[in-house]
């Protein structure tokens, strides 16, 4: 019976912790970050590739000054902090004004052959950087050959993940406390000694 009581005082924790997170308590969406990066940043970075995607486009299309013009358009109307580095990861304020990048996280990433988007939380900020391939449409400015990395796109801005967390957090642990509950019952009801106990008395 040590069995079944240790089994049911587990599960019935995991049903516990299950109801307690379903409700606006820590841990919050930016403390788990690291292990489960929530529908609410997955949809920011979404946000973030579409305007890489323009600015690339504005850039390629007209004159390259109009693609900071509108980098700098979305940070007034969205406070979205947008920053472009080029392949040696040096900041470039305006079409040729070059300042020395200070940012770590594009330093590493402008020496690795391949690197992937990145994003992390900086105190109460969501900060992401998006590596930039050569790709047909860049050959007007860059005669890197395709696929090669030519630049690094940052986007910071702040973030308030509590509304829109809470509804996939109650889904979430909502679930697991409904998996636990029908656990739950199957062990009060289940006797782990009953079987042997037929044979004997028999």
């Amino acid at each position: 019976m040590k069995i079944k009581f240790f089994a049911i005082a587990l599960v019935s924790l995991f049903f516990i912790i299950s109801i307690f997170q379903m409700f606006p308590f820590p841990p919050f969406a930016d403390d788990v970050f690291p292990l489960y990066r929530s529908g609410y940043f997955r949809e920011l970075d979404r946000q973030f590739e579409v305007i890489a995607d323009a600015f690339v486009s504005i850039k390629t299309m007209s004159r390259p000054a109009y693609a900071w013009i509108f980098i700098e358009d979305i940070k007034n109307k969205h406070g979205i902090e947008i920053r472009v580095y080029n392949s040696r990861s040096e900041l470039i304020r305006t079409p040729g004004e070059v300042a020395p990048g200070m940012d770590a996280t594009v330093i590493r990433m402008s020496t690795m052959p391949s690197p992937s988007p990145v994003s992390e939380i900086r105190g109460n900020r969501y900060f992401s950087a998006i590596p930039m391939t050569a790709a047909p449409r860049c050959r007007f400015c860059h005669t890197q050959q395709e696929n090669t990395i030519i630049g690094i796109i940052t986007f910071e801005r702040s973030f308030d993940a509590s509304t829109f967390y809470g509804r996939e957090r109650s889904v979430i642990f909502g679930i697991i406390a409904l998996i636990s509950a029908f656990i739950l019952l199957i062990l009060i009801r289940w006797e782990p000694y009953r079987r042997i106990k037929e044979i004997f008395d028999k």
